[in-house]
C-alpha cells in the first residue's frame, strides 16, 4: 500500500546507528509512509528549520553533538515545530509513557515491529 496523498505521513528518524535507522527506515517505507533520516540531532534540526514539519519523530534517546535533551528544546523554541510528536527510542528502560519533557512516549530497543507500526499509525493517519 503506497500512500501518494498530498497529506502522506512524513516522518523523522534521528538516530546514529546507521543499522537501527536504516531498518527503521525500511520498515516504515514498507508501509507507504515517506520518511527522512537524519544521524545528529545538528543535521535533523537543520532540515526541520527549511523543510515543512513531519507528522512523527523517532528521536534517538543518546546522540553525538547535540544531546536529545537539546533538541527537544530546540523543538520547543520554534512554534510551528512545537507540536510535532516526539517518541524516544532507546536501549534504557522508563516506567513512565514520556521519559523526557516534549516527548509522547517511547520504544524499547530492539523495537519490536507492531510497537513501531502502532506508534506510527497514531500520529500518522
Amino acid at each position: 500500500m503506497f500512500k501518494s496523498t498530498p497529506q502522506s505521513a512524513q516522518i523523522m528518524i534521528i538516530e546514529d546507528s546507521a543499522t537501527v535507522r536504516d531498518m527503521l527506515a525500511h520498515i516504515i517505507r514498507d508501509d507507504g509512509y515517506q520518511v527522512a533520516t537524519y544521524t545528529t540531532a545538528v543535521d535533523g534540526l537543520k532540515y526541520l528549520q527549511s523543510s515543512q514539519p513531519p507528522r512523527l519523530i523517532l528521536l534517538d534517546r543518546v546522540l553525538p553533538y547535540m544531546s536529545s535533551e537539546e533538541f527537544l528544546e530546540a523543538l520547543q523554541a520554534e512554534p510551528r515545530l512545537s507540536a510535532i510528536p516526539v517518541v524516544i527510542i532507546s536501549t534504557y528502560l522508563y516506567d513512565e509513557p514520556a521519559p523526557l519533557p516534549y516527548t509522547v512516549g517511547y520504544l524499547e530497543k530492539p523495537i519490536a515491529i507492531d510497537d513501531l507500526m502502532r506508534v506510527v499509525r497514531r500520529y500518522c493517519d
